[in-house]
């Protein structure tokens, strides 16, 4: 078996269809672990032929996904989540590379779709994620927030040509509670490492995000949609400082239960 396709899943009955759609005629396999949905993805992923599907109880989005890959069968591993499609011109790069494979990794260009249009300018872009890799040579951190895939010792990734689609946010108010249960779990790993809050610094990080993205990276460009990313990317650093100091004022908030979307 030359390749798997790994996906952690979550009530994905929504958007799964069209990235399985598209790993068909690509990958050998598709490995899934599901962490309790209570949706239709089983029922959606069991629909196309060469689905593993798994339930484990969710224990972070690195070690959910280092579990993934360890059930992999093929040789190398496309790590994809459940709102990324291949575009036809990135299946036609990885069936070219397919048992004739030049490096241990593949840097893939991610394109967000946000609120229905694709985005290619502002801090989203370019965005470069390594998601092919042969199985062994990487393996996803335990940050609970934005986990990274680290290559073993001497791994150079090769780019390949296409683009893997991000369907993000489908309108602003989804943008904004994905934003905010980012903010609540980074604040709880911050309690946990006994940092205090830093409004100051936050300040500082926030103007550089906004500056960056709206001005530098040509955010302006995209209309309302360059105001609304790096607005809501700013404020991610507010956020982060108030349940912060929330925390240290009570542990015991209703938003820091674990679960809490």
């Amino acid at each position: 078996m030359e390749l798997s396709a790994v996906l952690i899943t979550y009530n994905e009955a929504h958007r799964l269809r069209p990235t399985l759609e598209a790993l068909m005629g690509v990958v050998d396999e598709v490995v899934i672990v599901d962490s309790g949905s209570t949706d239709e993805t089983k029922a959606v992923a069991l629909s196309f032929p060469g689905v593993r599907w798994y339930e484990r109880p969710f224990a972070g989005y690195g070690p959910q996904k280092n579990y993934a890959n360890s059930l992999a069968q093929g040789k190398y591993i496309l790590s994809v989540d459940a709102d990324e499609v291949l575009s036809p011109a990135l299946r036609e790069a990885i069936l070219a590379e397919k048992g004739r494979w030049r490096a241990e990794a593949y840097a893939l260009l991610r394109v967000a779709v946000y609120c229905g249009a694709f985005i290619r300018a502002s801090d989203w872009y370019p965005d470069w994620k390594v998601r092919l890799f042969a199985k062994g040579v990487a393996q996803w951190n335990q940050a609970p927030v934005h986990e990274r895939l680290v290559l073993a010792a001497g791994v150079k990734p090769l780019p390949l040509p296409g683009e893997l689609w991000h369907y993000t946010y489908a309108t602003v108010e989804e943008h904004l509670q994905r934003n905010r249960h980012y903010a609540r779990l980074a604040a709880q790993a911050a309690y946990a490492q006994g940092r205090r809050p830093a409004f100051g610094r936050a300040c500082l990080k926030a103007g550089f995000r906004f500056v960056k993205s709206f001005l530098l990276k040509g955010g302006w460009r995209l209309g309302w949609r360059g105001w609304s990313i790096a607005g809501v990317g700013a404020s991610a650093y507010f956020l982060r400082e108030l349940y912060l100091s929330a925390l240290w004022s009570c542990p015991e908030a209703p938003w820091g239960k674990e679960g809490d979307n």
